[in-house]
């Protein structure tokens, strides 16, 4: 065992862009995404000893497989070096950390970079429902000849919750209001220049019409082309990174605990499944309980913020109350640095 791991630090591409109107296609955001990922934490490429990328759709949307060999292709000192590619629908990029991470902690390698990435704007908007609907399902059981298979999925998620436990409109809408005032914050966020009324958030057919059932406009995340990088690494070429960089080891961020666990892939067989139990997913709820035993924490209220995966408004609230204190009916939320991580992801994601 290689001991603890850390995050030297890590890069993302601007996510408004549109790479196909740009000329550009996945290996150009794979060039790209190392060189800043490079330039931003003072590492070599002959330095990286393993990589590993987490895609979910880039032969659907792409025809594009085999993205460890773009890895290999980005750059000279990259060539031979061991890459592969992760895909779990919504969770393929914490996937691709895993492997990393597994690689490091079993004495393989030293550094490893993970990169995530997709390109999903080169399609017209249906069919891009369409591409990432069925093949994240049980393809050609589950929502045939539904136009948006995801909002009616969580959709169906908000109605269970609302039976289970009562869910007030308003609070999505919230929910959607706060997530899009984040990114206001990212200078790469998609959405980060988009405007805003009350009424974008409000029950109005013009401003936020109906997608499918109770899920509206602003309760959908937005499909995006962009990618992310990370660099891990062993407690040996951490510090040897910190001293080279005059950086002291211990205010380097470290992985302290992770959580994985796959639920049957209908949403019906986890409903099912999850009746009369206090979580719609308790697979959720029991994967980041395994991420906060590994990290010798008690539970939320010893973190200093969550990232959850937001993609409906219904799968925020969902996430948010399985992260909950046991017998609470919620929790605090606070923001602050935090020199530790915390890995949880089902797969496929709350789906």
């Amino acid at each position: 065992m290689a001991g603890n791991i850390y995050l030297l630090g890590g890069w993302q591409t601007d996510f408004a862009a549109n790479w196909a109107r740009e000329g550009q296609e996945l290996a150009d955001g794979i060039r790209a995404v190392l060189e800043g990922g490079l330039a931003a934490t003072g590492l070599e490429a002959r330095e990286i000893e393993t990589a590993h990328v987490g895609n979910f759709a880039g032969e659907l949307f792409c025809g594009q497989g085999h993205l460890g060999g773009l890895v290999a292709a980005a750059h000279d000192d990259l060539a031979g070096v061991p890459a592969a590619r992760h895909e779990g629908a919504c969770a393929s990029g914490s996937l691709a950390l895993l492997a990393a991470a597994a690689e490091l902690e079993a004495g393989r390698y030293g550094l490893a970079a993970v990169i995530g990435i997709e390109q999903m704007r080169n399609v017209p908007g249906d069919e891009a429902a369409r591409l990432i609907g069925g093949p994240a399902m049980w393809a050609g059981h589950e929502c045939p000849g539904v136009r948006f298979p995801w909002p009616h999925i969580f959709s169906l998620l908000g109605d269970e919750y609302e039976r289970r436990f009562g869910l007030r409109r308003e609070h999505l809408a919230r929910i959607a209001e706060i997530n899009f005032a984040n990114a206001r914050r990212n200078p790469n966020a998609q959405t980060r220049r988009w405007t805003f009324t009350p009424q974008s958030f409000a029950e109005d057919e013009s401003a936020n019409p109906v997608i499918d059932g109770r899920i509206r406009k602003q309760d959908c995340g937005q499909i995006t082309d962009g990618a992310a990088i990370v660099f891990l690494a062993t407690e040996p070429v951490a510090h040897a990174w910190a001293a080279r960089h005059g950086r002291c080891p211990g205010d380097i961020a470290r992985l302290a605990g992770w959580g994985h666990r796959t639920a049957p892939i209908t949403y019906a067989a986890k409903v099912a499944a999850s009746r009369d139990q206090r979580y719609v997913f308790p697979w959720v709820r029991a994967t980041i309980e395994d991420a906060f035993r590994r990290a010798g924490l008690p539970g939320v209220e010893a973190v200093d913020g969550i990232e959850t995966h937001d993609c409906f408004t219904s799968t925020w609230r969902s996430t948010t109350s399985a992260s909950r204190r046991r017998g609470r009916a919620g929790g605090r939320s606070r923001r602050a640095t935090s020199k530790s991580a915390v890995v949880s992801r089902s797969t496929p994601a709350a789906a």
